[in-house]
């Protein structure tokens, strides 16, 4: 459906993919993403600014963050507006994507239907593909076509892009695999950072007592002179806990990404005919009682050096995929989504919204399907902790622009 130049629909592991890898590991690799840290800190600042500016618009800031990380890293942008067109272009793609997985479409199963013309009763699959085309090949080019004319007028920052394109000056890539490798993350990045940082708060609002004991440990690390910062992570251990928990509670992608069987083969004395679609059932590793008691709870404290109970999976092993498949860009996503909540609780009240009489809403939390696991917007109420925190946030801002 037009989506097959992108790696992570790449059901052979090809010489496009091996590309892909090799670019992601130049530019995402857990010691290259230092060169962010500056750009990251200064949007989480932002973000911080923005939201005690319009409380009620959590998912609207929300997006304009992880649109604004994700765009610049990528391609040198800057999302000033969550009216952006590039991320209105992202959540066409997010559409097109979802619709144009693997298993959703009786042609996947009966390939001879691709064969049959569009007028026919049950093939509106066809227009489905033209249109996931079209979109495809726009979230391809326009961004990239973009940043290649920044970059020639001297003009962006640095990014996936520019970095790419400077070390292929003797041309071993083609452009096609530097734009579809930045495409790649372009696609995806924006939603699956935004479901993770959705389920931190929704953690956040139905276990008050969870952040309030990370406040207290970011107070006593960080203080109240200044923002948190990517050098206090080593000394936040319940907050590293509760990132973990959060990525388990309730994973983006449950099913993964779904892989074809390219011969036949025999698992556990299952034999899985060539051809087959199948999936890692992430949700369920995250529900097993064994390695994770009381799974439907928010708990961060199984992740603590001292817990008593069993010893659990490290989410990160599994919740970004596995083996050459992992997803590449985990090692930024980790350190952002860090960055970002150790930031809002320190600054931040997160809880319940309220009515006109000040009672409490209880929220209604709403999940968008199997494949991606996203939280449907909801009511809360994200407020800053104090008169200290909002100058804390209004100096870091203004100091950043000097």
């Amino acid at each position: 459906m037009g989506w097959e130049n992108l790696a992570f629909f790449r059901s052979v592991y090809d010489e496009r993919l091996r590309t892909f890898r090799r670019h992601m590991n130049i530019t995402f690799s857990k010691k290259a993403i230092a060169t962010y840290d500056e750009g990251q800190t200064r949007d989480v600042h932002l973000f911080l600014q923005r939201l005690s500016a319009n409380p009620d618009g959590f998912f609207e800031e929300a997006k304009w963050f992880f649109g604004r990380t994700i765009m610049r890293i990528t391609y040198g942008y800057s999302v000033t507006s969550v009216n952006d067109p590039y991320i209105k272009l992202s959540e066409d793609a997010l559409r097109s994507l979802v619709i144009g997985v693997m298993g959703n479409h009786p042609v996947d199963t009966y390939p001879i239907l691709r064969y049959l013309p569009g007028w026919l009763p049950g093939m509106g699959f066809k227009k489905e593909a033209y249109e996931a085309r079209k979109i495809a090949k726009r979230l391809a080019n326009e961004p990239f076509d973009w940043a290649v004319q920044a970059i020639n007028e001297g003009i962006t920052v640095p990014s996936l892009i520019s970095q790419l394109l400077e070390l292929n000056e003797e041309g071993k890539d083609s452009l096609e695999d530097i734009k579809w490798s930045a495409a790649a993350i372009y696609s995806g990045g924006v939603h699956n950072t935004l479901a993770t940082f959705s389920n931190f708060i929704v953690a956040m609002m139905l276990y008050p007592e969870v952040a309030r004991k990370a406040r207290e440990e970011i107070d006593r690390v960080v203080g109240n002179e200044r923002l948190p910062a990517v050098s206090d992570r080593d000394n936040l251990p319940y907050l590293e806990c509760i990132l973990l928990e959060t990525l388990r509670w309730h994973p983006v992608a449950p099913l993964g990404s779904p892989r074809s069987v390219h011969q036949d083969r025999i698992y556990r004395g299952y034999r899985i005919p060539a051809h087959s679609t199948i999936y890692c059932n992430i949700y369920a590793i995250t529900r097993d009682e064994t390695i994770f008691p009381d799974p439907e709870s928010f708990v961060p404290e199984r992740f603590a050096e001292d817990n008593t109970g069993p010893t659990p999976l490290n989410p990160r092993d599994f919740v970004f995929g596995a083996g050459r498949r992992i997803c590449p860009g985990n090692h930024i996503i980790d350190a952002t989504i860090f960055l970002l909540i150790a930031s809002i609780l320190a600054t931040m009240d997160i809880g319940k919204a309220r009515d006109s009489q000040g009672n409490e809403v209880e929220p209604v939390i709403v999940r968008s399907g199997f494949q991606t696991n996203q939280v449907l917007p909801f009511k809360c109420s994200v407020t800053p902790r104090s008169d200290c925190a909002l100058q804390l946030i209004e100096t870091a801002v203004m100091f950043e622009d000097q």
